[in-house]
C-alpha cells in the first residue's frame, strides 16, 4: 500500500509531495491514520540544516512531531488500544530504564532511541507508526486540530512551568507571545498564576488579554525588566524568544529566588552575571518538552479550563506554504497540516 507524504530529501530544499510505502506495523506498534500534525519551528530548523550541524543525517525524512489521529491497525501484542481510538503520538522515544526515564524525565533520556519527525519519519503523512506505549488516548472533548499543538508547543510550556516549580498565587511572565507563548498564557492562568505578557507588538497585547493575561508589558530588553520590577517582579519568567538581549533584559524583572526558563532553540551565548544570581538566589534553567505523564496532565488541564491553541490549517499538499508562512512570521499562531 502507498500513502501520500511530504518528504524532505535534503536540508536547504523544499519538501516534495510523494507517494511512499505505508509504514510497517510491528508486534507492539499501532498504525495511526493522521488527522492533524502540527508544524513546529524545529521543523524549520531541520530544513535550514540543524541536524547536519549535530552530525545527524536522517534524510530522506518525513518531518512532523505533533501527531494526532485514529488508530487504524494494531500489532498482535497490543491489548490496550483498538482501531478507531483517538490518540496523540508522543515523539521522544526513551530507553525506559536509565535514571531519567525511571524518574519520569524520559524527555532527557541518555539512551534515547530517536525522535519522530526529527531523526526518524513523522507525521507529515497520511499514516504514522509508533510503539503503542507512545500512543496516548485523547479526550473526546479535544478536536484533532486543537490537540496537535499540545504535543510540543503546549507541552513545552506546561513542563517549563512545572520545572520552574510555579505555584498558585505566584507571578508568571511570558516573554514572546507567538506559537509557544500564546499557549503559555492560559496554561499559566489555569495553574493559578498571575500572568504577565511581555511583547513589543500592540496587536499581541490585545491577543494576550483575550487569552487571559492579567497584565501586559509593551517593551523589550532592559526596559521590559524595568517595567516588570515596577510591577513587583515575577517568580517565573518563561522565554520563548531567540533574542538573548530580550532574555537578559527580562531576567532583571525576576524576584529573589525567581526562575528564568529558556525554551527556544538558540545557540547564541547568554551573558550572565553570577553575583546577581548569587545574592538574589535566582536560577536559569533550560526546559525541553515534557513527558508522557505531563501530556496527560496537560490534556486534563486543557479540557477543564477550555484551553485551545490559535491555529491555521493547511492540506498536506501545501506543507511548503505552511513552512514559508511560518518562516515569514505570518502564521497566527500554530500551523497544522491535515493529511486526511
Amino acid at each position: 500500500m502507498m500513502m501520500k507524504a511530504a518528504v524532505l530529501d535534503q536540508a536547504q530544499q523544499p519538501m516534495a509531495i510523494k507517494n511512499v510505502a505505508d509504514p510497517s506495523v510491528g508486534v507492539n506498534d499501532v498504525l495511526i491514520k493522521v488527522r492533524a500534525c502540527g508544524v513546529c519551528h524545529t521543523d524549520l530548523h531541520i530544513v535550514e540544516g540543524l541536524l547536519g550541524g549535530l552530525g545527524i543525517d536522517p534524510f530522506p525524512l518525513i518531518m512532523g512531531h505533533e501527531i494526532v489521529g485514529e488508530v487504524a491497525q494494531i500489532g498482535v501484542g497490543v491489548t490496550h488500544l483498538k482501531p478507531g481510538d483517538r490518540v496523540g503520538a508522543y515523539w521522544s522515544f526513551g530507553c525506559g530504564h536509565c535514571r531519567y526515564c525511571a524518574s519520569g524525565k524520559e524527555q532527557i533520556c541518555t539512551g534515547n532511541h530517536g525522535y519522530a519527525g526529527i531523526t526518524q519519519n513523522g507525521g507529515y503523512a497520511e499514516y504514522f507508526t509508533v510503539d503503542a506505549d507512545y500512543a496516548i488516548p485523547l479526550p473526546d472533548e479535544m478536536d484533532f486540530v486543537d490537540a496537535a499543538p499540545f504535543l510540543c508547543a503546549g507541552l513545552t510550556m506546561y513542563s517549563g512551568f512545572k520545572n520552574a516549580g510555579l505555584r498558585p498565587g505566584q507571578r508568571a511572565a511570558l516573554l514572546g507571545i507567538g506559537g509557544l507563548g500564546h499557549m503559555a498564557i492560559p496554561i499559566a492562568k489555569a495553574l493559578g498564576a498571575e500572568v504577565i505578557a511581555i511583547t513589543s507588538t500592540e496587536a499581541k497585547q490585545s491577543v494576550a488579554k483575550e487569552l487571559g493575561a492579567h497584565h501586559t508589558i509593551n517593551a523589550t530588553g532592559a526596559e521590559a525588566g524595568k517595567k516588570l520590577r515596577e510591577m513587583g517582579g515575577a517568580d517565573v519568567v518563561l522565554s520563548t524568544t531567540l533574542n538573548t538581549e530580550a532574555i537578559t533584559g527580562a531576567m532583571q524583572g525576576l524576584v529573589p529566588q525567581g526562575t528564568m526558563v529558556l525554551t527556544a532553540l538558540t545557540a547564541d551565548p547568554l551573558p550572565i552575571i553570577p553575583i546577581q544570581l548569587l545574592f538574589a538566589e535566582q536560577r536559569v534553567i533550560g526546559s525541553l518538552v515534557g513527558s508522557r505523564l505531563d501530556f496527560q496532565e496537560l490534556m486534563k488541564l486543557a479540557v477543564q479550563n477550555n484551553i485551545r491553541p490559535m491555529t491555521e490549517t493547511y492540506a498536506l499538499d501545501h506543507a511548503n506554504l505552511a513552512h514559508e508562512r511560518l518562516r515569514e512570521g505570518k502564521v497566527r499562531y500554530r500551523a497544522v497540516l491535515t493529511p486526511n
